[in-house]
């Protein structure tokens, strides 16, 4: 499988689980989808082992902001390469989620790229404290301004206790 069929694979499982992901452990909260815009830049500080750090914005139906670390950089035969990381997303109200992040990014030039990430929801405050769920996101990003802008999608489900 060509690493274009994998990730689109990946991609179309993840909308699955998500989609799937309302069932009875988190039926006490609901499910809740959302969709929208986000923008993003370089981090001002940089935990990451592989120097790949950003701080983004996004607005639509799940407005929030978030910061994400990349923990490992994986190059593939078909010159795509594989980000994986975690992030912390921060409501307007101030709860948080924390989700682990993959991401396929693809080359379109030196200076340019394009990206598809699936974020998963491994732990949360308040309400989202047993979500379950996840974002999917594509994105373009430019290395010279260091400016992401894309769109994202969300399906999060809320786990006992949540409203």
């Amino acid at each position: 499988m060509t690493g274009r069929a994998r990730a689109a694979t990946t991609i179309l499982a993840t909308i699955g689980a998500l989609a799937g992901a309302g069932g009875a452990a988190a039926a006490a909260g609901g499910c809740h989808l959302a969709s929208g815009a986000f923008t993003a830049v370089a981090s001002a500080t940089c935990p990451s082992p592989v120097g790949i750090c950003a701080h983004g914005t996004l607005t639509g139906g799940f407005p929030a902001t978030e910061d994400l670390v990349g923990d490992t950089l994986t190059p593939q035969p078909d010159g795509t390469q594989v980000l994986v990381g975690h992030s912390t997303i921060t409501t307007l109200q101030g709860a948080l989620l924390f989700d682990s992040v993959r991401s396929v990014l693809r080359f379109l030039s030196p200076t340019t790229a394009q990206f598809a990430t699936v974020e998963r929801i491994v732990g949360g405050t308040r309400q989202y404290a047993h979500a379950t769920g996840g974002f999917l996101a594509t994105a373009t990003l430019d290395f010279t301004t260091g400016q992401t802008s894309g769109t994202y999608a969300s399906a999060i489900c809320l786990g006992n206790g949540s409203r």
